[in-house]
């Protein structure tokens, strides 16, 4: 399992194995930026955002530990930063992710060519992506409340309201839905959308603050509750229970090839794992 180490002027992608052997490789310039989100590409190799330097950029990192930086170039109209959110690994082959900036959900392919699909709410804030069940890329609006839908092969953006709070991480659900979190304490709820558009949010506890969710091997989603310090589930029925009192602020979270949950514990600087009961 790969992540990320967001310190600023010290960021690290790291590896742990399952049995807990971690291995961090240094970004060969600390001051670029902050890695933040991760995925595995079609190439092999580890794509990564880096929101908080300058210019910003996306990073690669081969599995021995060999790093590429990828920027952007300047914007027609002026401005030659991106801020990057939330990565994915497409069907197409390539990366796509979510740019605060320049408003948009981008193309990257692994040669390094980035093409730009504009938000059509302005200001939007694009956070989360993930491939839905149709094939279609699926993301989060921060600012506009709402799930935003990109094809894959022409660009064409759909958005759909009805989100009460503030949308961030997005996966895909066993059930053929998208589900979301909405993380500010006031918010702390958990949303699904069909791929119709519809959209459900379950209440958590005030001041729960989910913070990632991911689809576990037993057809429920799990995810993180940084506020109450738990691992929760909820089922595609919309039923929630928190699993797992977990000490050092649970935030990020993954699901690994032999099913078990990993999360990162962003306060007390470790990794944990979590096995799911068959």
């Amino acid at each position: 399992m790969w992540f990320t180490e967001s310190q600023f002027d010290n960021g690290k992608i790291g590896r742990v194995d399952a049995k807990g052997k971690i291995t961090e490789f240094p970004l060969p310039d600390p001051t670029a930026g902050s890695p933040d989100d991760i995925v595995a590409g079609s190439d092999g190799a580890l794509w990564f955002t880096m929101p908080n330097g300058f210019p910003d950029a996306i990073g690669r990192v081969s599995t021995d530990g060999q790093f590429e930086t990828f920027g952007a170039g300047c914007a027609p109209g002026g401005g030659c930063s991106i801020v990057p959110q939330g990565i994915t690994s497409g069907p197409d082959g390539n990366l796509w992710f979510t740019e605060n900036t320049r408003n948009a959900v981008v193309r990257l392919t692994p040669s390094g060519v980035f093409t730009f699909f504009t938000v059509p709410t302005a200001g939007a804030n694009p956070h989360g992506i993930t491939t839905g069940p149709d094939g279609a890329l699926w993301f989060t609006e921060f600012n506009a409340n709402k799930i935003g839908r990109i094809e894959v092969s022409s660009g064409s953006i759909r958005e759909f309201a009805g989100v009460t709070g503030s949308p961030d991480r997005i996966t895909a659900g066993p059930d053929g839905n998208l589900w979301f979190k909405e993380p500010f304490p006031f918010d702390s709820r958990i949303g699904r959308i069909t791929p119709s558009g519809a959209v459900t949010e379950f209440s958590l506890a005030s001041g729960a603050q989910p913070r990632d969710i991911v689809a576990g091997p037993d057809g429920n989603l799990w995810f993180t509750e940084y506020g109450a310090g738990q691992l929760a589930q909820i089922t595609p029925a919309g039923l929630i229970t928190e699993v797992q009192s977990v000490k050092g602020g649970p935030w990020g979270i993954g699901r690994a090839s032999d099913g078990a949950i990993w999360l990162t514990q962003t306060d007390g600087n470790r990794i944990g794992r979590f096995t799911v009961a068959p």
